[in-house]
């Protein structure tokens, strides 16, 4: 059995934590080895299920396991040799040797950790169901762009440093008092490279790996939730559906409450229009806080009643490239533009994609390297990016675009699906 990789994400505040903890538990009662993973530094999850969790793997219930990622823990151990490095060199430059192991954190080590989990847990097939509860949006994002971009630039610097320094090594690095890096760090470099790869593969995959996006009957919400479905689509993720949480019952008869009943009932419209046909679940609000298995359980009953939450809703890619006539189209859906700018560029074998401040690098099949970009245009959800068939490409010779050719702009829309 492949490992089914869920990934909850939304939005601060709007309970993912609680639903991915009650995602876990019944995936577990339902015969799944199931592993739920925190990747908020806040680590809340250890609150909703009344158990403190650490960076090592706790047994909760039976087939049930749990781990907030712990920074401490793994520089002690998946970054000892990197961290070592980067701490005598900052010693070196006169900083006190606390401030220097504290400094040697660089951004984006909590990150790749959390990832290398999910690559763990797969390479060893420990797992059937493996749930991540995610930090909010912003964070997310950055969590799940990071193998991209971790990959381009290591493809772009990486191997020119490797050099630089043996070079260095070899010649000047008798007189400098600052540390060179060593052949163990390289390794260690390179082999960060080749998993990351492997990550990328692994939670860009629609068969293994999904996205569900949680959210309450709130205008803000709703509107960023909009624009992270956009951005997860962006980097290559399959978003599978929606978990609407905290809604009111509706024969709720407390006038104070029929204001709020109206404008909810008008959101949950508004969801069911703009996100269709993503399927949808919800989960009305509780008497009480969810705080624990018991009330975990109640909200899984709320949200799947008898379903397997394991269950896969969606297998469709975001991205695709097809033919059409002697064109080829690489087509890239973004469901909500909305007002972020949209911009297009073919730098020599990747194509450049960015919306808004977030950015996407494409590495193009080797069949459509050298060829130009005839048009980009937004069809619906889908941006649809066409390059010139093969046989203009020879009759051009395959001119081949230098570094930083604009490819296209696409049109800016206000999207007509904006709540």
């Amino acid at each position: 059995m492949r490992t089914r990789v869920i990934i909850y994400t939304g939005k601060g505040g709007v309970g993912k934590t609680s639903i991915a903890a009650a995602t876990a538990i019944r995936s577990a009662e339902m015969g799944h080895r199931t592993v739920v993973i925190s990747t908020d530094s806040a680590h809340s999850l250890s609150d909703s299920l009344d158990m403190q969790l650490s960076g090592k793997l706790k047994r909760i219930d039976d087939n049930l396991d749990g781990i907030a990622v712990d920074m401490q823990l793994e520089l002690e151990t998946r970054w000892k040799e990197i961290q070592t490095y980067f701490s005598d060199f900052l010693a070196s430059q006169g900083m006190d040797g606390v401030t220097a192991k504290e400094m040697a954190v660089f951004p984006g080590m909590e990150l790749m950790s959390a990832l290398f989990y999910v690559e763990e847990f797969h390479r060893e097939g420990s797992y059937d169901v493996v749930i991540m509860d995610t930090a909010p949006t912003a964070d997310t994002l950055r969590l799940l762009a990071f193998p991209d971009i971790a990959n381009w630039y290591f493809d772009h610097l990486f191997h020119m440093v490797k050099n630089v320094i043996r070079i260095a090594r070899a010649t000047v690095g008798r007189l400098m008092t600052a540390p060179i890096p060593s052949e163990r760090f390289l390794d260690d470099l390179e082999s960060l490279r080749k998993r990351l790869i492997v990550v990328r593969d692994l939670l860009t995959d629609p068969e293994m790996t999904s996205v569900r996006l949680v959210l309450n009957p709130e205008q803000m919400v709703i509107t960023e939730t909009q624009r992270a479905y956009t951005y997860l689509c962006m980097y290559g993720y399959t978003v599978e559906s929606l978990v609407i949480n905290r809604v009111i019952p509706d024969d709720l008869k407390e006038p104070f409450f029929q204001a709020r009943l109206e404008e909810q009932r008008r959101h949950l419209r508004t969801i069911d229009e703009v996100f269709a046909p993503l399927r949808t679940m919800r989960a009305h609000l509780m008497p009480k806080e969810v705080l624990g298995q018991d009330a975990l359980r109640l909200l899984a009953d709320e949200i799947f009643g008898d379903d397997d939450p394991s269950a896969t809703y969606s297998t469709e890619s975001p991205m695709k490239i097809f033919e059409r006539g002697d064109e080829v189209v690489v087509a890239v859906k973004l469901p909500f533009v909305m007002k972020q700018k949209l911009e297009l560029y073919t730098r020599k074998d990747f194509l450049m994609l960015q919306l808004g401040a977030f950015k996407k690098s494409i590495s193009l099949p080797y069949a459509l390297s050298g060829r130009s970009v005839v048009s980009a245009d937004l069809e619906g959800e889908w941006l649809n990016i066409v390059f010139e068939g093969e046989e203009i490409g020879k009759k051009k010779g395959r001119r081949r675009r230098g570094s930083g050719d604009k490819a296209g702009k696409a049109p800016r829309r206000d999207s007509d699906k904006d709540g």
